[in-house]
């Protein structure tokens, strides 16, 4: 991609979802299709199509296009994109130009996807890159991993403040111009970028062979240093293995772990009768079953602490995070006041990835309303009551930082004010107030092949709670360790345990 440097704005830019998990991962190490060949221009008039394309579907399909954020920013941002195109671009290029003018939005579930065939070349082929994964904590950058194992010089903790002269309140406000997030939330970007920042940086600053950083040692001095990229080896698990949201305050058994328990496990602290439950998506992992007997073991060890740590979770199945809720909450409740789509069908279905999964259900499932709108009528009017059978009464923990998510934010938004419920850790990701969700096809640009996921529901979870866009706010704020010079990410899980054995 070649060297960038700082990106300024160039309009006013303000604003993932949880796919940019597997995108961010995939720009390390990427696929090799034969024919692919990521350097080749797509002509400006191919390029313009499909910004024509993007600009009428967001305008008659995306049902909160101007909920969260401005509408003269947005249109600024179709402008520009349209003018930015008058030459020749690779894929990577134009994603650039797209994303961030998607990110204007403010809409997290409104996001950018490389075309398929970019993302199975980058997935078969290993690239160099920053060696460095960096948490990212209001406007400041600290070492979480280095790549190069040897190097004793940067440790985990110490605060990097330039990269190639570039500061790091720099570096952070160029990333998060491609960053769609619920209006605008600045602790899901910061997570986002936490969670695989040499990839961030290779997208956005492209790569060099050498970094000049400054940082400040464990005495408080600033030293430089000079980095050369890392080489992920042909076995890369440890990369995958990388991740800001730590629990080794109360690890997983030593003993082999499945699949299933990288998604979701139960742990129970017979001494001090505490269970500590990770859920880490509500998609996947067998969860009915899995919720079934983690609380029929709850109910007969008779434990009455639960912690549930659904840091890191961006979501999935609405029905599992109710599931889930109807186990915990004390009073009946509903998804969302209201779920409204512009339009029964689609524009231009041609170009939507798959129409008719979602054509048919928003056929039959929604009703026009006074206000000219379709609502989705049973999200909107059906009661959940509490499960009576292994129903758990006792104290409850909720453990949640800028990557929980959409149904993940529903899930402890529900149980936020409850009387046995305290949340701990950051502000969520997901929007407290609402978002724009339920089905999401994707829209696939012909010409370029992006594919730019397309809300097709706004969701108003609770017309009571303030439309700020703020996320579910914690009520035990778990803020980042200081010690000799050196910060560590925050463990809310650590402080949590700690409370529930200070009060035995």
């Amino acid at each position: 991609m070649g060297k960038q440097g700082y990106i300024k704005k160039e309009i006013p830019l303000k604003r993932k979802i949880p796919l940019y998990g597997l995108l961010l991962i995939v720009l390390l190490q990427g696929c090799s299709v034969s024919k692919y060949v990521p350097q080749q221009k797509i002509p400006p008039q191919r390029l313009q199509k499909d910004v024509a394309i993007l600009k009428k579907t967001l305008q008659q399909n995306h049902p909160g296009l101007y909920w969260y954020a401005d509408k003269t920013n947005i249109d600024a941002a179709f402008t520009a994109l349209q003018q930015s195109v008058i030459d020749s671009l690779t894929e990577l290029a134009f994603h650039n130009k797209v994303a961030q003018m998607v990110a204007t939005i403010e809409c997290g579930h409104t996001a950018v996807r490389f075309s398929k065939l970019y993302i199975h070349y980058l997935m078969n082929n290993r690239f160099p890159m920053f060696p460095l994964y960096l948490y990212n904590w209001k406007n400041h950058l600290y070492v979480f991993k280095n790549m190069h194992a040897k190097d004793t010089m940067l440790i985990k903790g110490m605060e990097v403040l330039t990269i190639n002269q570039f500061s790091a309140a720099q570096i952070i406000d160029s990333l998060y111009q491609f960053i769609s997030a619920d209006a605008n939330n600045p602790y899901f970007k910061a997570q986002v970028i936490s969670n695989n920042f040499p990839a961030w940086y290779r997208l956005v600053f492209g790569l060099d062979s050498t970094y000049q950083l400054q940082y400040i040692d464990t005495s408080g001095a600033k030293k430089t240093v000079c980095l050369k990229n890392y080489v992920p080896e042909k076995d890369t698990s440890a990369l995958h293995a990388t991740t800001i949201r730590s629990n080794k305050a109360y690890p997983l058994p030593s003993k082999k772990i499945s699949a299933l328990q990288l998604k979701r496990s139960l742990q129970i602290d017979t001494l001090h009768r505490f269970a500590y439950m990770y859920v880490s998506s509500f998609s996947g992992g067998r969860l009915r079953g899995f919720f079934r007997k983690s609380f029929r073991t709850i109910k007969q060890q008779k434990i009455t602490h639960l912690i549930v740590d659904v840091r890191g979770n961006g979501g999935g199945n609405v029905n599992k995070s109710v599931l889930l809720t109807k186990y915990l909450i004390r009073q009946p409740f509903k998804v969302a006041d209201t779920a409204v789509s512009l339009h029964k069908t689609m524009w231009d279905k041609h170009y939507i990835l798959p129409w008719w999964l979602y054509w048919f259900p928003m056929q039959w499932g929604s009703v026009k309303g006074a206000d000219r709108l379709f609502h989705a009528k049973r999200i909107e009017t059906h009661i959940y009551r509490p499960k009576l059978k292994k129903h758990f009464n006792g104290h409850i923990f909720l453990l949640q930082d800028g990557y929980t998510f959409s149904a993940a934010a529903m899930f402890t938004g529900s149980l936020k004010g409850q009387p046995n419920v305290l949340i701990a850790g950051t502000p969520s990701g997901g929007a407290y107030y609402g978002n724009n969700a339920l089905f999401l096809p994707h829209l696939k640009l012909p010409n370029s092949k992006l594919r730019i996921t397309l809300p097709m529901y706004r969701v108003v979870l609770d017309s009571a709670r303030p439309k700020n866009g703020k996320g579910v706010l914690p009520d035990m704020w778990v803020q980042p360790q200081q010690r000799n010079h050196l910060t560590l990410p925050p463990n809310a899980l650590q402080q949590v345990i700690f409370k529930i054995v200070q009060n035995k």
